[in-house]
């Protein structure tokens, strides 16, 4: 397996279940605590990514050191190049979706979470096309 494709899963687990856990919280408490309790959730499930991310590439960098250090081919571009292609349509029409949910009578602040949502399901969309790249050796 590529070290590209190997990022990419690290990547996508690591999103759903951190941005999961977050957006489930939200969901199992209504959005209804205090917006302090959601900011600090927010950052925090950023740092706890980051570390998840940067921890789980490093021992994978360490246990193929000559993967890790290879450049991108054509190849890797081009995987690349497709899964955003993929994502950012995904992410134009939940956007657009968002922002007619305030004709049904959606909050800014739902609207906010809304928008974060899409985000999050994009680069799932984004990482899952890298993934299906690689599986199909394109």
């Amino acid at each position: 397996m590529p070290f590209k494709e190997k990022i990419a899963w690290i990547s996508v687990v690591t999103t759903i279940l951190v941005w999961g856990g977050y957006f489930g919280f939200g969901l199992a408490t209504g959005w209804q605590l205090h917006g302090m309790v959601y900011v600090t959730g927010f950052v925090g499930a950023v740092i706890v990514q980051t570390i998840l991310v940067v921890a789980a590439s490093i021992v994978t960098a360490a246990l193929a050191p000559r993967d890790a250090s290879a450049g991108s081919d054509e190849r890797d571009r081009d995987i690349a190049r497709r899964s955003y292609a993929f994502a950012y349509p995904v992410l134009l029409t939940l956007v657009l979706c968002v922002a007619a949910s305030m004709h049904f009578g959606v909050s800014k602040i739902g609207m906010a979470y809304g928008i974060m949502g899409a985000i999050v399901i994009a680069e799932i969309v984004h990482y899952a096309a890298q993934i299906a790249g690689y599986r199909r050796g394109y």
